[in-house]
């Protein structure tokens, strides 16, 4: 049986991630499309700030677009 922690990622969004940890489902959740689309993630779901939705079709591109120029939410510092 596996003692370390459990990571979890996916399709994660934070009721679901909230639920998952305080069940003990894991200890950790990843948010990689979300942290493309949004820089600014952890601030935006603390604050309930509203999450700027992923462009799919510019993903994998090999450039820039797409991957660092989501910009942070206006309410943010």
């Amino acid at each position: 049986t596996f003692s370390g922690p459990i990571i979890h990622c996916g399709g994660y969004n934070l009721e679901r991630a909230t639920r998952a940890l305080y069940s003990g489902l894991a200890d950790l959740i990843g948010f990689g499309t979300l942290f493309i689309a949004n820089p600014d993630l952890p601030e935006r779901l603390a604050n309930g700030w509203p999450l700027t939705e992923p462009q799919r079709n510019s993903f994998y591109g090999g450039g820039a677009w797409g991957y660092v120029d989501y910009p942070r939410y206006r309410g943010s510092l």
